[in-house]
C-alpha cells in the first residue's frame, strides 16, 4: 500500500467512526481530517468534496462483500457457485462486532444517501454486476434472482432493523434457500430438464406435449 493509499484509508476508517459514533448527519471533511488525525488540505486532496467522501464509503461497503463473495468461491466457474457465494455472504453471522458494525454503519450512510441519487451510483452498478453475473450462473435466471432477492431482503431488514428474523428462523430460511439452489443444480442433471435461459411453458402447452 503506497503512503496515498493509506492516508485515503485512515481518512475512511475516520469517517465512518464519525458516522458510528455521531450520525451521519455531521459528517464533515472537517471532523473526517480531525478523526483521521491529518490536515484539512490533506483530506482535500483525497476528497475536494463531502460527496466525494460519502461516495467513497459507499463503495467501499460494496467492496467489501465482493471480498466476502470471493471468499465463498464466486468466480470458481462452478454451476450455481456465485448464487452460493452470495447466499453465504448474506447470511454470514448477525451478530458478531463486525457484522453488528457493518451494519450500522451501512445503515447510516445509505440513509444519508438516499436523498441523493448520485451518490448511489456506485452501489447500484455494484447490484447490476451482481444481478448479471447471478443470471449467467447456470441455473435458472429465475431462481437465482429469487434467491438474490431474499438474501437482499434479510440484508436490508437488518440494516434498518424492520422485523429483523430470530437466529433459529434466519437459519431456517438459509437452509430453505440452500435447498432451492440445490434442487435447481439436481434439476440440471435430469433427463429433459430446462436449462437456464429458457422459456416457461405454459400449463396448455405442457398437456400439448403429453398428448402428441
Amino acid at each position: 500500500m503506497t503512503r496515498g493509499e493509506d492516508t485515503r484509508e485512515r481518512i475512511l476508517h475516520g469517517a465512518e467512526e464519525v458516522v458510528l459514533r455521531d450520525g451521519v448527519a455531521h459528517l464533515t471533511l472537517e471532523a473526517a481530517a480531525i478523526e483521521a488525525g491529518i490536515s484539512k488540505g490533506g483530506i482535500l486532496y483525497h476528497f475536494p468534496t463531502r460527496a466525494a467522501l460519502v461516495a467513497a464509503m459507499v463503495e467501499r461497503l460494496s467492496s467489501r462483500f465482493d471480498e466476502d463473495l470471493e471468499r465463498e468461491g464466486a468466480g470458481s466457474g462452478r454451476p450455481g457457485a456465485f448464487t452460493r457465494a452470495y447466499l453465504e455472504a448474506s447470511f454470514g453471522p448477525s451478530s458478531d462486532d463486525h457484522a453488528s458494525r457493518e451494519r450500522r454503519l451501512g445503515a447510516a450512510v445509505i440513509a444519508g444517501v438516499a436523498s441523493d441519487p448520485e451518490l448511489l451510483e456506485p452501489l447500484r452498478e455494484r447490484f447490476a454486476a451482481w444481478q448479471h453475473a447471478l443470471t449467467a450462473d447456470g441455473i435458472s435466471p429465475a431462481s437465482a434472482s429469487l434467491m438474490r432477492l431474499a438474501a437482499d431482503g434479510l440484508w436490508f431488514a437488518e440494516l434498518f432493523s424492520l422485523a429483523p428474523l430470530d437466529e433459529h428462523l434466519r437459519s431456517a430460511v438459509h437452509a430453505e434457500l440452500l435447498a432451492h439452489l440445490g434442487s435447481c443444480l439436481d434439476q440440471r442433471t435430469s433427463p429433459g430438464a430446462p436449462k437456464a435461459g429458457d422459456k416457461p411453458r405454459s400449463a396448455r402447452q405442457v398437456g400439448d406435449k403429453g398428448r402428441s
